[in-house]
């Protein structure tokens, strides 16, 4: 495992989880139109990356293969839909529900492994599953409200993840994509919508800051993309609860409170993410004991 993976996919994790200090600084404009903004510059920059790597090529050849575009447009739904509830929650004051959802997600994940792709699960899998489903049961059962804003996200990101496990394109040719086929969409919206008619009073200032939504969105997702493919598959596990947790003091810092129903909640899913990755341990221990003894049964034939 190389270091220089380890500190480009942790990069790219840091980033996702500041983003809300971001987005916060858009928080006098709407979030559609923050959205819209997004979109287009996250577009620019990820088609730049592709062009000074001169790989272009790879991205018309993609647009132009339909087998791949019929998956690639729902998710690309799916990641529009992420994204905009992550913009709308940080800029309403629900950063904490965005930190949840992201710490609910590889549970959604999981549950779509079994169901879509038939993967196998053990016992610890399946209490940990439980104790996250208790969580947000409590949250919405006995406090009477249920963390809409949480659950939606973490199925929007497992869903078009899910997605994308069946499409096997690398990341910033994949997001370059994605909002290519975006953009007209973004553009229809900026021109008729009344929402973005508010776009020429808005200062110099916001207009970089939009401009900066475009590198917040490439810049993680090029680091992640460089770095996630030398990394063992248990120290990525750990490692994507980075983001969540750094959102969860960003909420923090940014002056919201952690009431009953969200620390229980909290409480719930923490103790499955601790059964999560004991059991994603001891997977990858069978997994690389399997891998040795088959070796060893090779050299031993030879």
């Amino acid at each position: 495992m190389e270091k220089k993976s380890v500190l480009l996919t942790a990069s790219g994790y840091v980033i996702w989880g500041v983003l809300p200090l971001f987005w916060g600084l858009l928080g006098h404009i709407d979030s559609m139109l923050t959205m819209a903004m997004r979109i287009i510059w996250s577009a620019v920059f990820t088609t730049g990356i592709l062009a000074v790597t001169r790989r272009l090529p790879e991205l018309k050849a993609l647009l132009g293969n339909k087998q791949k575009i019929k998956l690639l447009i729902p998710a690309m739904l799916f990641l529009l839909a992420d994204w905009w509830l992550f913009i709308y929650a940080v800029q309403s004051g629900h950063i904490l529900d965005t930190s949840l959802g992201y710490f609910m997600s590889p549970f959604v994940v999981f549950a779509l492994g079994m169901a879509v792709f038939k993967e196998k699960t053990n016992s610890l899998m399946l209490i940990a599953m439980s104790l996250a489903f208790t969580g947000v049961a409590i949250s919405a059962i006995h406090y009477g409200r249920f963390p809409l804003i949480s659950v939606a996200l973490s199925f929007s990101f497992a869903i078009y993840g899910a997605i994308k496990k069946s499409v096997r394109i690398e990341g910033v040719l994949s997001i370059a994509a994605e909002t290519t086929m975006m953009t007209p969409l973004a553009v229809v919206f900026l021109m008729f919508s009344p929402i973005g008619g508010t776009l020429a009073f808005n200062t110099l200032t916001d207009h970089l800051l939009f401009i900066g939504a475009g590198i917040a969105t490439a810049l993680p997702m090029t680091l992640y993309s460089s770095g996630v493919l030398k990394l063992p598959y248990v120290m990525l596990g750990f490692m994507q609860y980075i983001a969540p947790t750094l959102s969860l003091l960003c909420g923090l810092l940014m002056g919201e409170t952690i009431t009953p129903d969200k620390l229980l909640t909290f409480v719930f899913i923490w103790a499955a993410l601790i059964l999560y990755t004991i059991s994603a341990v001891r997977e990858e221990k069978k997994r690389r004991a399997a891998k040795g003894a088959r070796g060893n049964t090779v050299r031993g034939a030879t």
